[in-house]
């Protein structure tokens, strides 16, 4: 079974969680984008949890990061258990949590979590709802298949 530490997600996405503890003054998520919607759909409605984590893997997040190099190392912040990545579900978002001069580097989610893989990451830092991911939860979301569409153009 996929294990995840949820907070303010619990169960949210089908995984179980290790443990939900609500974070102080979350700012609630005004969606702003089709992967935002899906998110807070997905956190009212089991229903959409497999869409959601089909549409986070095709859509382009926001990964933290250290510098603005291409290749800079993520930024991690404390979370319960440890320290996570930052990825936000757009730009707007992460402005709004640690200002528009945060560097960051934009890519698919699926991208992202392949570029974290064996860490912990927090998706929607300081938001309600935010998800947290550990590494078994991360490999639960990579293991879904590509979509036609998202592969790419075919050779």
């Amino acid at each position: 079974m996929l294990r995840a530490t949820l907070v303010s997600l619990a169960l949210a996405l089908g995984v179980s969680a290790a443990a939900a503890q609500p974070a102080p003054d979350l700012q609630p998520i005004q969606p702003q984008t089709a992967l935002e919607e899906a998110f807070i759909e997905a956190f009212r409605s089991p229903a959409a949890r497999p869409a959601f984590r089909q549409q986070f893997l095709e859509s382009n997040v926001v990964l933290v990061t250290r510098t603005n190099a291409p290749d800079s190392a993520p930024r991690l912040t404390p979370v319960p258990g440890g320290q996570a990545a930052m990825i936000f579900t757009s730009s707007e978002l992460l402005n709004r949590q640690l200002g528009p001069q945060a560097p960051r580097s934009s890519m698919t989610g699926r991208a992202a979590l392949t570029r974290l893989r064996g860490q912990q990451v927090a998706i929607n830092f300081g938001y309600e709802p935010m998800l947290l991911l550990d590494a078994e939860g991360i490999d639960g979301f990579l293991g879904i298949p590509a979509t036609p569409d998202s592969a790419g153009p075919s050779q």
